[in-house]
């Protein structure tokens, strides 16, 4: 199970990669990916606002400067790439270490 949310996670990044490209040819600028935040917004632009508050509400403030902020100025697909290797690497069948 775990080889398969990671390969779906590598798909997701080449797809994401693909619509990145898309879009920064279509602008004539140099090719630069999206954001976790701004594909968020883009999806549900509600839930992202409401995140903010609840976060710095319920939990502090600190939680949302130094965590969750940070994550959303990140680049989506290589932190889809990353998170996919790690899924596959995590799910891959280990080795008998006995030698007959």
């Amino acid at each position: 199970m775990k080889r398969i949310i990671g390969f779906l996670l590598f798909v997701g990044g080449l797809v994401t990669v693909w619509f990145d490209w898309q879009a920064t040819t279509a602008q004539a600028e140099p090719f630069r990916f999206a954001k976790i935040g701004d594909v968020w917004f883009q999806i549900h632009a509600g839930s992202l606002q409401v995140l903010q508050p609840a976060i710095e509400r319920y939990i502090g403030p600190w939680l949302w400067e130094w965590i969750f902020f940070p994550v959303l100025l990140a680049p989506l697909a290589p932190v889809l790439f990353v998170l996919g290797a790690l899924f596959w690497f995590w799910g891959r069948k280990k080795r008998d270490k006995r030698r007959y």
